[in-house]
């Protein structure tokens, strides 16, 4: 989707904005400068195009390192996660933490990121009922994605881990963040050094 919009917004006249999705991607325009068949023609020809080129590879900006606290308390669904996996909970974190992920959309709320894919091994369904409050800075896994929940609020993903709030408290800057196409790794931390980041108590 990421090439198809930068084709888009190179190849296309009158392109105003474009919002890319999983598998959409919208387009606002400029109608007097577009004759509908027309147009639709050139996007089912770039759309083809993109679809021919190569397996592009990570985007070359420097990933976002966002330190995060898994299991206990911090990610009530780790345990969950690990047995329907046949994984101990520490080789969950390790494999999600191994992972770069590549932020393909953001929405739900400010500053909310959703990043793919996860190791084919950490695929987990989201819970059928949402809990109807999920900490700020929780890292959770639906189905082939993972996100950090920017602020306090009901969710149904399931929830491994824990971001220091502290990086998530400025909405400017937690917008600012994240943006498609952009990439993010996790770094484990002790809980100490999570307490001590998040100003908690030891």
């Amino acid at each position: 989707m990421l090439q198809l919009e930068r084709h888009v917004r190179s190849e296309f006249a009158g392109v105003r904005s474009t919002v890319p999705a999983f598998n959409r991607l919208l387009i606002e325009g400029a109608p007097d400068l577009w004759d509908p068949d027309r147009i639709r023609s050139r996007l089912a020809g770039a759309v083809q195009a993109v679809l021919e080129e190569e397996e592009p590879g990570m985007p070359d900006a420097a990933p976002v390192i966002l330190p995060v606290c898994y299991g206990s308390d911090m990610g009530p669904d780790l345990p969950a996660l690990a047995g329907h996996r046949g994984m101990t909970p520490d080789e969950v974190s390790d494999l999600h933490a191994a992972g770069t992920y590549v932020v393909l959309a953001t929405g739900f709320a400010p500053g909310w990121a959703y990043l793919g894919d996860v190791d084919p091994r950490l695929e987990f369904p989201r819970h059928a009922e949402p809990r109807s409050r999920v900490p700020r800075g929780s890292v959770g896994i639906a189905d082939r994605r993972t996100g950090v929940y920017p602020m306090d609020g009901p969710g149904g993903w399931q929830l491994i881990g824990r971001v220091p709030p502290a990086l998530f408290a400025d909405a400017s800057v937690r917008i600012a963040r994240f943006s498609v196409g952009g990439l993010v790794t996790f770094r484990p931390v002790s809980r100490a050094d999570y307490d001590a980041e998040a100003g908690d108590p030891a």
